[in-house]
């Protein structure tokens, strides 16, 4: 993995893209519920009842996956 940004941020500042990215589930077979909203039920299905509505300020950290060998990768860089 590649991390390309790390910042803080309030929960509930999260971005539908950013709920998106968290793992939104993309089957049309269950009922529509926003992105964010289902963010919020799987926070609180982890953290707690109120978990959300405490607005912690958490990590956010965006990465790109290279799928190679790393040491193919490393060598491609020209580090080693």
């Amino acid at each position: 993995l590649e991390i390309t940004d790390i910042r803080v941020e309030r929960l509930q500042d999260i971005s539908e893209q950013d709920a998106i990215a968290e793992g939104y589930p993309a089957d049309d077979s269950v009922q529509y519920v926003p992105p964010r909203l289902w963010y919020k039920d799987l926070w609180q299905s982890i953290h707690g009842e109120n978990s959300w509505d405490e607005n912690p300020w958490v990590w956010v950290i965006q990465f790109k996956p290279h799928l190679v060998n790393v040491d193919k990768y490393i060598a491609a860089l020209g580090v080693i």
